[in-house]
């Protein structure tokens, strides 16, 4: 027979909670309301002891039975407070379980979950199966009263479920309404014309593509790369042998040499172009010369020094060089 603590639940807690306190009160004081405080006393419960839904319909079952027999023997008094319907729901999970599976909870671990004193919750049980005879076995296959609880949990289980769905989809229609309610009363405080906003943006595109643009890196034409095309990590010619790579890099060595000796002869010839015109009739001043004056023209024109030849600065003797015989 199915027992003991369930690893899934094959209930929702909040349900059973709610199901189990409404059966309790109207079993034992049908003329008052579960309060909040009930409500979490079961869930507690529940949640910690994780009864199969079988645990807790079979103590429902011992709880119906045993109000009923105080009633009929009038035991069952009028002014019944809520502790002592707690207690009697206690009690009858302890037996449900213990006729179930008797070796996974003590009158012990029922005290700490329910804050009942173990004490009382010995003399409650003692007292409720006296009063039973002591007869808990309950055919769970043939008995009509068990098969009347799980009807009847299964259709009120059915009829929360579609009460939860319908009030979840009110709530959630509520909040359509509202959200459209406050779409349609929106006005922007600038309302732009859709032709407008699309210029506007096209505009903005065109800006910040012109500026990306400008931004980026121009290469100069005329500037010699740092390095040889064929040279880096990434080309074809890396992988080729020692002497064809040294061959196209001398070729390169020696174009971009080229090209910079004639960068710097053109840069030379525009330096010399331009020089300041000189005067048709320079004057010419004679002064007192002598044959030891260097860096004079022999036609002794201060002109014509820099274009004509000049004297040697040793001049050539007339004898030769003695030789000793």
């Amino acid at each position: 027979m199915p027992g003991g603590v369930c690893a899934v639940l094959d209930y929702e807690v909040d349900i059973m909670a709610e199901y189990v306190v409404d059966m309790a009160v109207r079993l034992v004081t049908p003329e008052s309301v579960a309060t909040l405080a009930f409500y979490k006393f079961a869930t507690q419960i529940l949640t910690s002891t994780r009864l199969p839904s079988t645990t807790i319909l079979l103590g429902l079952n011992y709880l119906a039975k045993r109000i009923n027999a105080l009633k009929t023997q009038g035991r069952l008094c009028e002014a019944t407070t809520e502790g002592q319907v707690w207690r009697y729901l206690t009690v009858s999970f302890l037996l449900g379980s213990k006729f179930l599976d008797d070796n996974t909870f003590q009158n012990r671990s029922w005290s700490e979950v329910s804050g009942i004193p173990i004490s009382e919750l010995n003399a409650l049980e003692f007292e409720w199966v006296q009063a039973m005879d002591w007869g808990l076995f309950v055919n769970l296959d043939l008995s009509k009263d068990y098969k009347a609880w799980i009807e009847h949990w299964q259709a009120w289980q059915a009829i929360k479920k579609r009460q939860v769905a319908h009030a979840s989809r009110e709530r959630l229609g509520s909040f359509i309404a509202e959200a459209k309610r406050h779409r349609d009363s929106y006005q922007p405080l600038h309302p732009q014309d859709p032709i407008s906003e699309f210029e506007r943006l096209q505009a903005a595109k065109t800006q910040q593509y012109a500026y990306r643009l400008e931004s980026q890196w121009t290469r100069n034409p005329w500037s010699a790369p740092l390095t040889s095309p064929d040279s880096g990590y990434g080309t074809p010619e890396y992988v080729m042998s020692a002497t064809s790579s040294n061959t196209h890099h001398n070729e390169w060595l020696v174009q971009a040499a080229a090209q910079h000796s004639s960068r710097q002869l053109q840069a030379s010839v525009q330096a010399l172009s331009y020089q300041p015109r000189r005067a048709h009739h320079a004057p010419s001043y004679t002064y007192g010369r002598e044959p030891w004056d260097h860096g004079v023209s022999e036609y002794d024109c201060p002109g014509c020094g820099g274009f004509l030849s000049q004297t040697q600065y040793f001049p050539p003797h007339a004898y030769g060089q003695p030789v000793v015989g």
